[in-house]
C-alpha cells in the first residue's frame, strides 16, 4: 500500500488540484520520514558531514520530494474542504495545530468544490 501513495504523489507531482485521502497523505509522510532517516545516516556516517549539516544525499532526497509533499498537503486539505492555501498556516507555530486536525479528519463524504471523492488504497490493490 505504501508504494502506491508514494507512486500517486510522484505522478501528480506538480497537481495542485484535486484531492487526496488521508491513507495516501500518511503513507507518502511515514515514506518521507523514513527518506529522511536513511539520507541523514548516508550523510553523517558515510560521507562525513556534521550531524546537523544537510548533506549532498539528503539535499538531493529534499529537491526531488518537496513538491510531491507541498502537492499532496495540498490536495490533502481539499479533501477536508479546505482551501490549499491555509497550508500557510504552518508558518506560525500555533497554525500547526488545526493543520494536523485537519491532515487526520476525515474528508468529506461526497463531492466537493474540489472534485470527487478521491479512492481508497484497496481500490487499487
Amino acid at each position: 500500500m505504501m508504494s502506491f501513495a508514494i507512486d500517486k504523489a510522484f505522478k501528480n507531482y506538480f497537481n495542485f488540484s484535486g484531492r487526496s485521502n488521508r491513507s495516501e497523505f500518511w503513507y507518502f509522510f511515514l515514506f518521507i520520514l523514513i527518506g529522511n532517516f536513511f539520507t541523514h545516516l548516508i550523510d553523517t556516517y558515510i560521507i562525513g558531514y556534521h550531524p546537523e549539516e544537510m548533506g549532498v544525499v539528503s539535499g538531493i532526497f529534499f529537491l526531488a520530494t518537496a513538491f510531491p509533499q507541498l502537492s499532496l498537503i495540498f490536495r490533502r486539505l481539499h479533501d477536508t474542504g479546505k482551501s490549499g492555501w491555509w497550508f500557510l498556516l504552518s508558518f506560525t507555530i500555533i497554525g500547526l495545530i488545526p493543520l494536523f486536525v485537519w491532515w487526520c479528519t476525515t474528508g468529506d463524504q461526497e463531492k466537493n468544490r474540489y472534485g470527487n471523492i478521491p479512492k481508497v488504497l484497496s481500490d487499487f490493490t
